[in-house]
């Protein structure tokens, strides 16, 4: 009996220290008062969280308020609540832009996302830039998350390009991260291969695979794989 206890002593210890953090530790980095990181941390829908977040007025709450709203679709109110806060730097602009362009408002989306200067969001500010303009930046190759962004921009028909195609699977900054998808690709019987490009000061290593005549193949070729990696179909 003793014996046991001790073993799950043992137990509960390393439980609790392998366990992953609680949620709240996250709004405590970004210096929210204990009380907010307390709601947002908590296991709650989404309707309980609005509901604490209304009690107060803090410039956070009022931000996390528009985050909300907004990923639940409710764009008129996320935009009212992001214009009642200057809480959230280069995030709050770009949700805002983000707003704007759902809503029809596309002179009021440009004016937030071309104030954007986080690198980190360069990405999806210049989506946003682009949506706007109704054109495909050739970033998309190398950013494929932003894709289903443009799906109902009409791709202008590439006639100048002769070659062949290939499957682009990322393109990372770091080369251990691209060296590690190529061997993801080789455990399918893929032929992957990095290619270095070089956008601004950037060094970026795109991984692609397979070598494809035209550009129908190397759709077949990507929708056969199903959903198990995400892919842009780009010419060599």
């Amino acid at each position: 009996m003793r014996g046991g206890i001790y073993i799950f002593s043992i137990f509960l210890v390393a439980s609790l220290l392998c366990a992953e953090p609680q949620y709240s530790l996250y709004w405590d980095k970004l210096s929210y008062s204990s009380q907010l990181s307390t709601y947002l941390g908590d296991m709650r829908n989404a309707e309980q969280i609005a509901e604490k977040l209304r009690q107060s007025e803090t410039p956070q709450t009022l931000f996390e308020l528009g985050r909300l709203y907004y990923s639940r679709g409710l764009y008129h109110q996320a935009l009212a609540f992001f214009q009642r806060t200057d809480f959230g730097g280069d995030s709050r602009l770009l949700l805002m832009g983000f707003c704007n362009i759902i809503l029809g408002e596309p002179d009021s989306a440009k004016f937030y996302i071309v104030q954007i200067t986080r690198p980190r969001l360069r990405a999806w500010s210049a989506a946003g830039l682009a949506k706007i303009s109704g054109s495909i930046p050739s970033s998309v190759n190398d950013y494929p998350y932003i894709a289903n962004y443009f799906t109902d921009i009409k791709k202008p028909a590439d006639s100048s390009h002769t070659g062949g195609y290939t499957l682009q699977f990322g393109a990372f900054a770091d080369s251990l991260r691209a060296n590690t998808m190529m061997l993801k690709l080789e455990d399918i019987g893929l032929s992957p291969y990095i290619q270095k490009t070089k956008i601004g000061e950037k060094l970026l290593y795109r991984v692609r695979a397979e070598h494809f005549a035209n550009k129908k193949d190397a759709e077949n070729a990507g929708a056969a794989l199903g959903d198990q990696f995400i892919y842009m179909v780009v010419p060599e």
